[in-house]
C-alpha cells in the first residue's frame, strides 16, 4: 500500500507492507484523516517527543526514531464483513491497538495511521458512522472528543466567563464544544486573523487579537465572579503568562501540549489561589457522544475544514500548517491521488 511516512521531520510517500491483523483486529481502508497538532509536534520536535514518551509513558507517546505513518483522526471503511460490521461500512475508532501494552495507532511502526491507504483497528473500539454523515466530518470525531473532554474536566457550572487562549485545532475544538453545551460568554484570544475567523465561525462570543485587546479585561469577563481559562497553545511561557494575567481563584485548564522544557512560578499561582487542571484525550463515552453530536448537527465542525489533500501533498501541508494564516483543519484522503 501507499503511505506518507515521517522520520525526524522528513515526510515522503512510499510503498509499505499491507497490515496483517491479529485476532480482534480488522483491516480498514483509510478514507479521511485529519492532520493533528500532535502530528506537527511529532515531526518538528521528534527528539523531545520520543524522550518525553519514554520517560513518562502513558497512551500519548512516540517511542521510536524509525519511520512511522502518522494520522489518528480518521474515518475508515471496513474491508470485510464480520459479526458486527459489514464490508463498506464507515467507522471511527479510538486510535489504539490493545495488544498487552497498548500500541498507539499513528505513532508506532506496527500500527500505521490514517496517512496510509489501509490501517489496523481494534474491532471492539470501532464505532459505526451514522448513515449520511460525510467521512471528512466524521474524521473530526477524535479531535472534537479532545475538546469535549477538556470542557467536561472544567466542570462548568454556568456562572463562569470563559477565555480560550489560542484558536488552533485544539482551541477550535474546545470553542466548538463550549458553544455546543451553551457556555457563555466565550472569549477567544488568537494572533492569527485566519484562526480568529474560524473561531467566529465556531460561535465564539468575542474574538480578539491579544496584541490589540486584553482578553482578561473585556466587560463580559469582568462581570463574572468566576473565570475559566483554557490554555490551547502548548508553547513555553504560556502557563506562566496565564498565571500572571489570570484573576484571583481562576480555573486554568491546560489542553495544549508543550514538548519543550517550560517554567512557571508557583508563588504567583499560590498568591492568587489558582486551580490548574491538566487534561488528555477522552473516554469511550465522550468519543461516541462526539460522533453522534456531529451527525445530528449538535456540534458544527464543518467550518474548521479548509483543505483536503492526497498523500503526495502531506509534506507540503505540514509546511503550510507552520503558518497559522494558511490553513485550518487539513484532511488527508489517501486515495485522492497516488503521488
Amino acid at each position: 500500500m501507499r503511505a506518507a511516512l515521517m522520520e525526524r521531520g522528513r515526510i515522503w510517500v512510499d510503498d509499505v507492507p499491507d497490515p496483517s491483523p491479529r485476532p480482534g483486529e480488522v483491516v480498514v481502508k483509510s478514507v479521511a484523516c485529519g492532520i493533528c497538532g500532535s502530528d506537527l509536534h511529532a515531526a518538528r520536535h521528534t527528539d523531545e517527543f520520543v524522550a518525553t514518551s519514554i520517560e513518562a509513558g502513558g497512551a500519548f507517546k512516540l517511542t521510536t526514531f524509525d519511520p512511522v505513518v502518522l494520522g489518528h483522526e480518521y474515518c475508515a471503511e471496513v474491508m470485510e464483513s464480520n459479526a458486527r460490521f459489514r464490508a463498506g461500512q464507515l467507522v471511527c475508532a479510538v486510535p489504539v491497538l490493545p495488544r498487552g501494552p497498548n500500541v498507539p495507532v499513528g505513532y508506532a511502526p506496527e500500527a500505521p495511521g490514517g496517512f496510509a491507504q489501509y490501517m489496523l483497528l481494534s474491532e471492539r473500539l470501532l464505532v459505526p458512522v451514522p448513515a449520511g454523515l460525510d467521512a471528512e466530518l466524521a474524521a473530526l470525531t477524535e479531535p472534537m472528543a479532545v475538546g469535549l473532554h477538556a470542557v467536561n474536566m472544567a466542570r462548568l457550572s454556568g456562572r463562569e466567563a470563559i477565555i480560550v487562549i489560542g484558536a488552533g485545532p485544539v482551541g477550535l475544538a474546545v470553542t466548538a464544544n463550549l458553544v455546543s453545551v451553551g457556555a457563555a460568554p466565550v472569549v477567544v484570544a488568537e494572533f492569527s486573523p485566519k484562526r480568529r475567523e474560524l473561531a467566529e465561525a465556531m460561535g465564539a462570543d468575542i474574538v480578539l487579537d491579544p496584541r490589540e485587546a486584553d482578553p482578561y479585561a473585556t466587560n463580559e469577563v469582568g462581570r463574572r465572579d468566576e473565570v475559566v481559562i483554557f490554555e490551547c497553545v502548548g508553547v513555553p511561557g504560556m502557563i506562566d503568562g496565564i498565571f500572571l494575567r489570570a484573576p484571583r481563584r481562576a480555573r486554568i485548564v491546560v489542553v495544549g501540549v508543550c514538548l519543550e522544557m517550560d517554567h512557571a512560578r508557583p508563588l504567583i499561582a499560590v498568591n492568587k489561589e489558582l486551580n490548574v487542571q491538566y487534561v488528555l484525550g477522552y473516554d469511550m463515552a465522550e468519543f461516541e457522544g462526539t460522533l453522534k453530536r456531529i451527525a445530528d448537527g449538535g456540534l458544527d465542525v464543518g467550518p474548521v475544514i479548509t483543505h483536503s489533500v492526497g498523500l503526495g501533498e502531506v509534506a507540503g501541508a505540514f509546511d503550510a500548517l507552520g503558518e497559522p494564516d494558511a490553513y485550518g483543519k487539513v484532511i488527508v484522503q489517501p486515495w485522492l491521488e497516488h503521488g
